[in-house]
């Protein structure tokens, strides 16, 4: 399992909330598990979500997914989110 935080700015955190909410499958689908999530203390639509999927693979085929695209428009993310993949030493 490799960590995964993905952070990005929205136009409106309880607009996009709900399509995040509504993208669990996708989510599942892919393998990742999303444990928790933040807005910053400075920007609310500034959104971090830390989780774990099995590897780079996985994470890969998430985010070319077209269906998350269209998700990320519908949900007003701003952007290209920031991924960082991370190995637990």
């Amino acid at each position: 399992m490799i960590t995964v935080i993905l952070t990005h700015e929205v136009k409106d955190f309880s607009d996009w909330k709900k399509v995040y909410d509504a993208d669990e499958e996708n989510r599942v689908i892919a393998g990742l598990h999303i444990s928790s999530m933040y807005r910053s203390v400075d920007n609310p639509n500034m959104i971090t979500l830390v989780g774990e999927a099995p590897g780079m693979d996985a994470v890969k085929g998430f985010m070319s997914n077209p269906d998350l695209k269209v998700a990320m428009e519908k949900g007003g993310v701003i952007g290209m989110p920031e991924v960082k993949l991370l190995n637990k030493v």
